[in-house]
């Protein structure tokens, strides 16, 4: 039961990279819009946040992905 309930939250991860994607091109054109350099510089620090998101979901999946794969062995 454990493995799976992991698979489906693992299974997830792509779907929820992909939206937080689509919200940094979003931010991105609000970006490519502001003239504030504050604002800007806020714009910037939501990116990097979501972005850093998107690493540790990426290195989340790809963790249980070898933890799956030592588990069939």
């Amino acid at each position: 039961k454990l493995i799976f309930r992991c698979e489906s939250i693992r299974g997830n991860i792509p779907d929820r990279i992909k939206t937080l994607e689509d919200g940094i091109n979003h931010i991105q054109e609000k970006l490519y819009q502001e003239d504030s350099f504050t604002e800007s510089c806020k714009l910037n620090t939501e990116i990097a946040e979501l972005a850093s998101i998107i690493n540790d979901l990426w290195l989340l999946y790809r963790m249980d992905q070898h933890i799956e794969s030592k588990l069939h062995k």
